[in-house]
């Protein structure tokens, strides 16, 4: 029997949902429902008002009850500020008599790469294992079963704020959803969307909502940093009141009316108000990412709400890539127009949930393992009022 996953992403104050149902046996996705909800007690997963966080998280679980039936395993994408990522490893010496590596010296060699100095204003979200070495010897895709000495894994960890987590836990909570996996949206993205040709030569994730932007850098298959910004869109539209010398709620007004095409002057102006847009994320990226940007990346990856074929060939001679285009996630079975680049976030959340459920790779954050008591009743309440 088909089971539910369903997966919530916090896009700027929209709240985007997908609900999938996957067959073990096959081996088959189905995307049963997806939608868009606004709700301006979020920012990113940034809760700014508790009652108003719960009653938007409520409509969102009433309007997928009735395409639920059975509890639904959920994944919550993490976004905002309060979110911070870095490369790290962890070393396990092999203390068995035959000197055989299993889950628990990979687990241990995970876990022991989180620094044990890490601030108690942050708590880990997720351990993304990304190389192995076994006694100095690298190259090892997959180091279960093999004998050695030593195990040193490469990882790459995401932290996020305990005080704006605990918010976000507390909420959940109290739409009677006690049991959820956390991850960085961004993260499921670059793994979701990127080819494995684009991670080995070197490729720049930007995911661009209304309200924030999210960047992944890889190089040599490895995801090297990543970055969270608190704007996105709405930096365009400020640009444009600039450019038309209008304040900034008429030129959002102009840019919700407008199709591209229906007039040349204003397509010139919006094309140089996203040009200004990402000079701006370009800026703020080589900044962040000195270390490891030395020279452009030569993949450039655009996807998220914000993200237009139009722009693809704009950011591309910005960004300095030799290759750009659009991320979408492709190949699905879907019983609902799930098309949207808005849901992106939400659909990549799914699958990478699923590829490392199947790999058992890594560690994800887990909220009140057991079942999800009350999840259905609380629905079915939801629909009573």
């Amino acid at each position: 029997m088909p089971r539910n996953i369903l997966a919530l992403d916090f896009y700027g104050s929209t709240i985007t949902a997908a609900l999938a149902a996957v067959d073990d046996d096959t081996r088959t996705l189905r995307i049963r429902h997806v939608l868009r909800r606004t709700c301006r007690s979020f920012s990113g997963a940034f809760v700014r008002d508790m009652a108003g966080a719960e009653e938007g998280l409520n409509k969102v679980f009433a309007e997928m009850n009735e395409y639920i039936n059975a509890d639904p395993s959920v994944v919550v994408g993490l976004r905002g500020n309060f979110l911070s990522f870095k490369s790290s490893s962890g070393f396990k010496s092999i203390d068995t008599r035959n000197r055989i590596i299993g889950d628990r010296e990979i687990d241990e060699a995970i876990r022991n790469s989180v620094p044990i100095n890490l601030s108690d204003t942050l708590e880990v979200v997720d351990i993304l294992p990304q190389s192995y070495m076994i006694d100095g010897n690298t190259g090892i895709l997959d180091p279960k079963g093999m004998a050695g000495f030593t195990l040193e894994i490469g990882t790459f960890l995401s932290y996020a704020l305990v005080t704006h987590l605990n918010n976000l836990n507390n909420v959940l909570s109290a739409c009677n959803c006690p049991e959820y996996a956390l991850l960085p949206s961004s993260v499921a993205l670059g793994e979701t969307l990127l080819t494995e040709g684009e991670k080995r030569s070197g490729a720049l994730l930007l995911d661009l909502g209304e309200e924030s932007v999210s960047a992944l850098l890889y190089n040599k298959g490895i995801l090297l940093d990543g970055l969270e910004l608190p704007y996105g869109l709405n930096r365009r539209a400020e640009a444009v009141a600039d450019l038309l010398q209008n304040d900034v709620e008429t030129a959002q007004e102009v840019l919700n009316g407008y199709e591209p095409g229906a007039d040349e002057i204003m397509d010139e102006v919006i094309e140089d108000a996203e040009s200004k847009m990402l000079q701006g994320i370009n800026k703020e990226i080589l900044q962040a990412f000195c270390l490891h940007l030395k020279y452009p990346a030569p993949n450039l990856i655009l996807c998220g709400s914000g993200s237009t074929k139009q722009m693809v060939k704009t950011a591309k001679a910005i960004f300095n890539a030799k290759k750009a285009r659009l991320g979408v996630v492709d190949h699905l079975i879907s019983d609902c127009p799930a098309d949207n680049p808005a849901y992106t976030g939400a659909l990549s959340l799914i699958r990478h949930t699923l590829e490392r459920e199947q790999n058992q790779l890594g560690v994800a954050q887990t909220k009140e393992s057991g079942l999800f008591t009350g999840f259905l009743d609380k629905l079915g309440q939801l629909f009573e009022h």
